[in-house]
């Protein structure tokens, strides 16, 4: 309910929009939804890297998420792949 009222109110595209989407996909995945989370974690992601950009730390920090959830899917791969250019991102970002 609390997403509804804030896409209604501020918009999908609102950063607290994007914050309660991820807040929501923490929840699904604490539920043990872990397809539902995934998913949620995935539409807010790609409006954090439209919005936000790339590079910002809040999407870095979505994508950790998504890998993380990957992972507990058991889908290895895709969590590999997330983990790393979560990497290389925060390489470039924070120098290393």
């Amino acid at each position: 309910q609390a997403l509804d009222l804030q896409r209604e109110i501020l918009g999908i595209r609102h950063p607290h929009t994007l914050a309660a989407m991820q807040n929501l996909a923490v929840t699904l995945k604490s539920q043990g939804d872990l397809a539902g989370a995934a998913d949620m974690m995935r539409q807010a992601l790609d409006l954090q890297r439209e919005i936000l950009g790339i590079r910002h730390p809040h999407t870095l920090a979505a994508m950790q998420n998504l890998a993380v959830t990957l992972k507990s899917q058991g889908d290895l791969a895709g969590a590999s792949e997330m983990e790393r250019e979560v990497l290389d991102l925060r390489r470039e970002v924070l120098g290393a």
